[in-house]
């Protein structure tokens, strides 16, 4: 008879053409990262949550293919978008004798399992929200209340979520706080060390160019960036506004190509995502 898992963790993956389509990469790329950082989120909650049973909705034959390998369960994504997943998720989970049920996005490549352990100490109708504040990094549910199970993933999930009755909590854990949705929380999440799988994935993409690090920042204004041999140059705006990086912090690490005179960056781009067709 398969043991009872008092807590369950539900992790809906989009997968497929759209995935992380905020990301300005060739889909191939785009899709072979959102893979790599659902599997890297439920490698942590499997290893900081070894007694929970793990449940991941996708519609994608891949997604629910390396979900079995890895040990978790797959109930049927029903269609109709996230909201909809993790309510099928939860309600496997309930079904399976679960009395807690925590749900986490499956974005999440810089989750340790360290945190995702400290995330079973809170309690049910527990909200997490992300880095920025908006958005969901982890909800709490009592799953002993039978559904409807009722959860309003999306823009602005975070304050929705406190009006259906969630109550925000804290929790030291910035990766799971940092959620990838586009080029700057992707940045955020290379800050703090990505996973194994994002990090191979990351390590198939050729990345041409100079190794740079962000001096100035680079937002309404132009910036510059100190070279890895110690050269200084100037970032013009126009170097990185088809990329969806306008907002470049200091610190900031890059790879960039340079003009003729080497001393202005022509073409800027994230270490570690490369420029592909799209990204300047």
């Amino acid at each position: 008879m398969t043991p009872t898992h008092r807590l369950a963790v539900v992790v809906p993956v989009k997968g497929g053409p759209l995935a992380k389509s905020r990301l300005a990469l060739p889909e191939a790329m785009r899709r072979d990262l959102a893979d790599a950082f659902a599997r890297d989120t439920v490698a942590a909650l499997r290893g900081g949550l070894p007694d929970a049973a793990v449940h991941v909705v996708s519609a994608h034959a891949e997604v629910r293919a390396w979900a079995v390998e890895a040990g978790c369960r797959v109930p049927a994504d029903p269609g109709g978008g996230l909201d909809a997943a993790v309510a099928a998720g939860l309600g496997s989970a309930a079904r399976a004798g679960s009395i807690t049920g925590l749900v986490v996005l499956g974005d999440h490549p810089a989750l340790t399992a360290a945190e995702a352990a400290a995330s079973a100490g809170l309690p049910t109708g527990s909200l997490v929200a992300d880095a920025d504040g908006s958005g969901t990094a982890l909800l709490v549910v009592d799953l002993t209340t039978g559904p409807p199970w009722r959860t309003a993933f999306g823009a602005g999930s975070a304050r929705a979520h406190e009006e259906l009755g969630y109550s925000p909590a804290r929790l030291a854990a910035p990766g799971l706080r940092t959620d990838v949705d586009d080029a700057d929380s992707f940045a955020s999440a290379l800050a703090l060390g990505v996973g194994q799988h994002t990090a191979a994935a990351l390590g198939r993409a050729t990345l041409p160019g100079v190794q740079a690090t962000i001096h100035e920042p680079v937002g309404e204004h132009p910036g510059s960036a100190l070279l890895d041999d110690g050269r200084r140059v100037e970032v013009p705006l126009d170097a990185v506004v088809d990329s969806g990086l306008l907002h470049l912090r200091s610190g900031q690490r890059v790879h960039v190509e340079l003009g003729d005179d080497g001393r202005v960056a022509t073409r800027v781009w994230l270490s570690g995502i490369g420029p592909g067709e799209t990204i300047r």
